[in-house]
């Protein structure tokens, strides 16, 4: 799943471009759409998109001088404007495409192709950046995971993840500090990845983070830092005892 905003003065411009990418794209999901520039910085620095139609010619600020006032540019760029002067200072922002309205529907489509081709470039980098680095200090509390998400592929710092519970196929990740997120992984392959780092299966639907336990219960339940309580099965209860004894 590709996140994408739509930045664009003209509300019927909105619209017809949503429309067409619900048609000929699926994956990529709108996250949200703007009309300024002012309201598109606060969406792109909370979405963090992965891909931004930008109008350039709006009120007050240009799609340029929204892009000048971002920190930083970690997403693609589709240009889609009325005009065709702006194509040289298009390309000094990196544009991956440059489309004049109205939208013909092939060079939209061209355009957002090469666009997912360097967005999944990107993501592939990332992943073998965090795999070299995991590989260097197997084990090590403060590699990363990677969690395939609705919204695409998060890193997580094992050392942050409280617990991971079993939902149907699914898996639902606790993490600390933050909201849990779902996972379409299922408890299995958390288990495999995660084990070395310290998590047990106490359950056939729960595997926990050894570091975050508060408290174990004669009644077969571990309390956890953030307040939750697991049951502990009964065949793996004397097993995971002499795990926490040697903690």
């Amino acid at each position: 799943m590709i996140k994408a905003i739509i930045v664009d003065d003209e509300e019927h411009a909105r619209l017809t471009l949503a429309g067409k990418l619900r048609e000929h794209f699926p994956n990529i999901h709108i996250s949200g759409k703007a009309q300024n520039a002012e309201e598109a910085s606060r969406l792109i620095l909370s979405a963090q998109p992965d891909l931004v139609f930008l109008d350039v010619a709006m009120p007050r600020e240009s799609g340029f001088d929204l892009l000048k006032r971002l920190p930083g540019l970690n997403f693609e760029i589709i240009f889609v404007t009325g005009f065709d002067d702006y194509a040289i200072d298009a390309i000094s922002f990196c544009a991956i495409g440059y489309i004049l309205k109205p939208i013909q529907d092939e060079l939209l489509i061209k355009a957002v192709h090469q666009a997912q081709q360097r967005i999944l470039e990107k993501r592939e980098n990332t992943r073998n950046r965090q795999l070299l680095q995991n590989l260097s200090q197997p084990g090590h509390a403060s590699n990363k995971i990677g969690i395939p998400t609705i919204d695409g592929l998060e890193f997580v710092a094992t050392n942050k993840i409280i617990r991971c519970e079993g939902i149907q196929k699914c898996t639902r990740i606790s993490i600390q500090g933050r909201s849990p997120i779902t996972s379409s992984y299922n408890i299995g392959e958390f288990v495999r990845l995660l084990e070395p780092y310290g998590f047990f299966l106490v359950h056939k639907s729960h595997l926990i983070n050894l570091a975050f336990i508060s408290k174990y219960s004669k009644e077969g339940l571990v309390i956890l830092e953030d307040g939750s309580s697991v049951p502990v099965s009964k065949r793996k209860r004397n097993n995971f005892l002499d795990h926490i004894s040697r903690l």
